[in-house]
């Protein structure tokens, strides 16, 4: 039997179309995924992400522990949110992962959703190996967790905590709602300012929620999320990396911090050193038409890469997508077609997709 939510009453509710996503029964779409879209776009959508595996690391070695695990830097003050990578020993990304420092000896770490038992077993495995006095705790199923996101999205949360939170980007806080300890995180995974929220008590997940929608917040699936990520550049694990893939194809180095030791180092080092056979690139089609997952790409008909991430960008308004090609073929502007069921031209582009100054979106740090 799949996972559910601790919110799937209310996503009942308010007609949620489920999907089978990664082991939970989770919304997919309550109206469209375009329209879920433009609502974060334009206003405020709330994503029910309590599918995230929630780690709570704390002890003595808690610091050590984490920073040997992962790629960035995690020894930073109380209070600040780290984007990081976990890897195996020869560099390949096993997850990409959000570190909380709560307390001077306690984070919680969000990993994705099908990486939730592998990452729990893997930090088990090298906490025991290496004696680190830190215990690791899997709260994943006694905690909900929201998205909200979206320019009206924090001021949408401010009305129902009844003040301001005044934290920066890629900040995190202890509040109190209706009495409980409740995390709020300045981040997010749109390309749109809002707040991440981790509830340990679910009827006050639940009752939040529904006030959120009921003040106008759009409920948002799944559909409108890859969609979101996608234009806004960011990765989607087992998708658009995995095992096979280190942190320099994958252009996530700014999240590796090769000043610290850690687990799969030094063959990041050393592909960093040697420069990637290829790179993961955006790629944007002339029309609505959009290259899928598993597309070759190719120049003059020879493949010379492949397309990982694919959809209609209602916020571009083409087709948008991502992939890895050979580093000499990565450079913007370069032709390339995307080869499927059909062929479509596209170009390689920066990411994010959208344009900020035509369309108003403001982009984020």
């Amino acid at each position: 039997m799949p996972f559910e939510s601790p919110l799937a009453d209310v996503h009942r509710d308010y007609g949620a179309d489920f999907t089978l996503f990664a082991g939970w029964n989770m919304p997919l779409k309550f109206t469209s995924a375009l329209k879920e879209t433009l609502a974060v776009r334009n206003s405020a959508g709330v994503f029910d992400v309590s599918h995230m595996g929630r780690l709570i690391v704390e002890g003595r070695d808690a610091v050590r522990f984490l920073n040997t695990v992962t790629t960035n830097q995690i020894n930073v003050e109380v209070g600040r949110s780290r984007y990081t990578l976990t890897l195996n020993y020869e560099g390949g990304i096993k997850d990409d992962d959000m570190a909380f420092r709560i307390g001077d000896e306690k984070y919680v770490v969000v990993v994705n959703a099908a990486s939730r038992e592998k990452i729990l077993a893997w930090f088990e495995e090298v906490a025991a190996k290496r004696g680190m006095d830190v215990e690791i705790k899997d709260e994943t199923f006694d905690t909900a967790m929201l998205a909200i996101q979206g320019p009206q999205a924090r001021q949408a949360v401010h009305e129902i905590l009844g003040g301001e939170l005044k934290i920066r980007k890629f900040r995190n806080t202890m509040v109190t709602v209706e009495g409980r300890q409740t995390l709020v995180s300045r981040t997010g995974y749109t390309g749109e300012d809002g707040y991440e929220i981790i509830f340990w008590d679910l009827r006050t997940a639940e009752r939040f929620l529904r006030t959120l929608i009921e003040k106008g917040v759009a409920p948002c699936g799944l559909g409108a999320r890859d969609i979101l990520r996608l234009e806004a550049g960011l990765p989607l694990y087992g998708q658009d990396m995995d095992e096979d893939t280190t942190p320099v194809e994958a252009d996530l180095m700014f999240a590796v911090d090769l000043s610290k030791d850690f687990i799969g180092k030094d063959s990041v080092a050393s592909r960093a050193q040697e420069g990637p056979k290829e790179k993961r690139v955006g790629l944007k089609s002339s029309s609505r038409r959009a290259p899928r997952h598993g597309d070759l790409l190719l120049v003059n008909g020879e493949p010379v890469g492949r397309v990982t991430s694919g959809t209609f960008s209602p916020t571009v308004g083409v087709g948008i997508a991502m992939g890895y090609v050979r580093s000499d073929l990565s450079a913007p502007g370069t032709k390339l077609v995307a080869k499927g069921i059909g062929e479509i031209p596209v170009e390689v582009v920066e990411t994010p997709f959208y344009d900020v100054t035509k369309y108003g979106w403001r982009r984020k740090h």
